[in-house]
């Protein structure tokens, strides 16, 4: 009867006890999932964080290359057009680093290895043989200008027009002096000049000691496209003044420098550029190289104060 009395007494402290037990687990439970997720969370933020740390190497400003985040019209240059000229001409930035800043453009390949035009997205190497080829990943550049181009003015060049007149036309529409622009013409050529150079020999000499080598292509009655840039005087020396062209067929298979054309109702896409983005070669050649000084007096004399 004892034993019994005991039972029922103490049962209730046994069973509060199990309930206490059940609770401490749940609650421990409850514990090590809220810890899970937070771990995982940490784990999203820093994945995330990582991916805009790469994002962040292309070019600030730039986004991947796809979709609704492309920022467009914003002109990229590797490479100093003064230093090239002069003979640096050792490439050291990839197809593969420059896809990431623009799908439209033109530049020159490493070594001076001939033309290159880029054009939806693709590269395209003309050589001084007149072969025009695909570029891949590893393909270097020693001065390029790119940009994601999206026309906000087009129209045509009616009738036949040679190379003076057609300019003379698109200057009426490029309303700024000192506006930067991205110019594709498209449609019939019946005439192109155009040319590219062969690698030079070692030491480089400047590039305009090197126009007897220079190999001139003539293209006729043919279907293709003109990427280029009209660029203000104020960036000459960095980049280059006026307009400045090359040529790509629609079979891809002619290409080079422009020097001069006619066409039959060219269809003319400019886009205003509102940015201009520059990176420099970190090579010898380049960080050595001996840049002119250009006068400007009146700077001189504001800077110095007298």
């Amino acid at each position: 009867m004892q034993d019994d009395f005991l039972l029922n007494y103490h049962y209730p402290i046994i069973n509060d006890m199990t309930q206490a037990f059940n609770y401490t687990r749940t609650g421990s439970l409850l514990i090590l999932l809220l810890l899970g997720s937070l771990s995982s969370l940490q784990a999203q933020k820093q994945t995330s964080e990582n991916r805009n740390t790469t994002t962040a190497k292309r070019f600030p400003g730039h986004k991947k290359a796809t979709g609704s985040n492309v920022k467009y019209n914003t002109l990229f240059q590797y490479g100093v057009a003064d230093a090239f000229i002069g003979g640096v001409f050792d490439g050291n930035y990839t197809w593969n680093q420059l896809k990431q800043q623009g799908d439209f453009g033109l530049g020159a390949p490493d070594q001076l290895d001939g033309e290159l035009t880029i054009c939806d997205g693709k590269g395209y190497q003309t050589q001084s043989t007149g072969k025009t080829t695909q570029v891949t990943d590893g393909f270097k550049t020693s001065l390029a200008f790119v940009t994601f181009f999206k026309a906000d003015t087009t129209f045509i060049v009616n009738g036949t027009q040679d190379q003076a007149a057609a300019f003379k036309q698109i200057d009426t529409y490029l309303k700024k002096k000192n506006g930067m622009y991205a110019i594709r013409i498209s449609g019939s050529f019946n005439q192109l000049k155009t040319r590219a150079f062969p690698p030079p020999q070692q030491p480089y000499a400047p590039l305009a000691t090197l126009l007897n080598t220079q190999q001139f292509f003539d293209i006729k009655n043919t279907k293709g496209v003109l990427v280029g840039y009209k660029l203000p005087a104020y960036i000459n020396g960095l980049s280059i003044e006026g307009y400045h062209f090359h040529f790509l067929s629609d079979d891809r298979t002619q290409g080079g420098h422009m020097l001069s054309f006619s066409g039959n109702d060219l269809k003319v896409e400019v886009a205003e550029l509102k940015d201009f983005h520059m990176t420099v070669p970190d090579d010898g050649s380049f960080m050595n190289y001996e840049f002119k000084k250009k006068q400007n007096i009146d700077l001189e004399k504001v800077e110095k104060g007298h």
